[in-house]
């Protein structure tokens, strides 16, 4: 009798299922979601997997599916798209999120607290601030923007150029709730490029074709968005955050010729004592391109580039640092948190006036060493017989 209950319990649990469970053809695979806000409204464009698209050579049918909803808050947006679309709209492979500058601008934490509210959506995507509008509704000459597009490009510019970065929502939360640091996320925006070869058209033989291109980091203060950090700023804040993988030093060696450096390894180290700040940058490189007549191949000669390179990278990141601080007075270094965990009694004495006093004037102390591990070819180049 006892063997009978188990056995019909068991049966019960099996054909009742999940309660929440959905058919995989009664599903919109979600995919990104670009949020904007014009005229107190949001804006949501959701992408979607077109189901019925087919292989790619055949090219007949789009791989997504954009849909657009608007409301007063982002839960009504999103429904009003649950509506127009037959199948339920399934977040679990959300893999970018843009956030139009126009809500950065005003604030950002009613867009954190929808997406931290919902348990169905996974925290892991990655977020972006759109400098324009549409961005995943562009086409570009090949293809629909997809979120596996942007997240690959996201990844590549990191490792080989370090401008920019990743950052998911949940690193984002971090951020926004901690109050000792400032916001910063990576940007997106259209770039319309001209081809002239087209000529099907009688009034204006060049078409404009759009694309998406990666930008200047974004800053913030207090959750809303100041503006874009430069290409060079970027670089800098990512070495000094351990957020770079890879990136090009370009060093004039004499008027008008160049080198560059590959950087292959940067570690960054932010300690402070005495309300100082004290950053220690060590970075591995390699020559990849000279045009100065310097004989690396000679120790002496090599050294004095290593010395050279470390101090033209120091007075870099030293500019850049005091731009970001005088221009936009924003912690996003997060030199006040390093404080706060190492040095609690200086805290104590500068939170309250951190902005107002503490932090333009607190004294900086960069220390950069680059060791060249590569040289290229060992054999003496056209500029390097002397």
């Amino acid at each position: 009798m006892k063997i009978k209950k188990i056995i019909l319990l068991f049966t019960i649990f099996i054909l009742t299922g999940c309660y929440d469970n959905k058919e995989l053809n009664d599903i919109a695979i979600l995919t990104a979601t670009e949020i904007n806000k014009i005229n107190n409204n949001f804006i949501i464009n959701a992408q979607v997997v077109n189901p019925q698209a087919p292989d790619k050579s055949s090219n007949i049918e789009a791989p997504f599916i954009i849909y657009t909803g608007t409301g007063k808050t982002i839960q009504e947006a999103y429904r009003q798209i649950k509506l127009s679309s037959s199948r339920y709209l399934y977040p679990e492979h959300l893999q970018i999120v843009i956030i139009n500058e126009n809500i950065a601008k005003e604030d950002i934490t009613q867009i954190l607290d929808f997406y931290l509210r919902d348990p169905s959506i996974r925290t892991e995507f990655n977020v972006l601030i759109g400098k324009d509008e549409n961005i995943i509704s562009t086409t570009t000459p090949i293809d629909q923007i997809s979120s596996s597009s942007i997240l690959k490009t996201l990844e590549t510019n990191n490792r080989f150029q370090g401008v920019t970065n990743l950052t998911t929502l949940n690193e984002l939360t971090i951020m926004s709730l901690n109050p000792n640091t400032e916001i910063i996320l990576p940007s997106i925006k259209i770039d319309n490029i001209n081809d002239e070869s087209d000529t099907t058209q009688n009034t204006d033989s060049t078409k404009v074709n759009s694309m998406y291109k990666l930008s200047g980091l974004a800053i913030f203060k207090n959750n809303k968005l100041l503006d874009y950090l430069t290409d060079n700023e970027s670089i800098s804040y990512n070495i000094i955050k351990n957020h770079i993988s890879s990136s090009i030093i370009t060093y004039e060696c004499e008027k008008d010729k160049y080198l560059s450096a590959e950087i292959i390894s940067s570690k960054s180290k932010i300690t402070t004592k005495n309300q100082k700040i004290n950053i220690d940058i060590n970075i591995k490189a390699t020559i990849n391109e000279s045009a100065c007549n310097l004989n690396l191949n000679h120790n002496n000669n090599l050294k004095l580039l290593e010395n050279n390179l470390s101090t033209y990278l120091k007075n870099n990141i030293s500019k850049d640092i005091n731009t970001i601080r005088n221009k936009y007075n924003s912690d996003v270094f997060g030199f006040l948190d390093e404080i706060y965990k190492h040095d609690y009694k200086t805290y104590l004495k500068v939170k309250d006036n951190w902005y107002n006093e503490t932090y333009k004037t607190i004294p900086i102390n960069i220390n950069t060493k680059i060791n060249i591990i590569s040289k290229g070819n060992i054999m003496e180049g056209n500029n390097e017989k002397n």
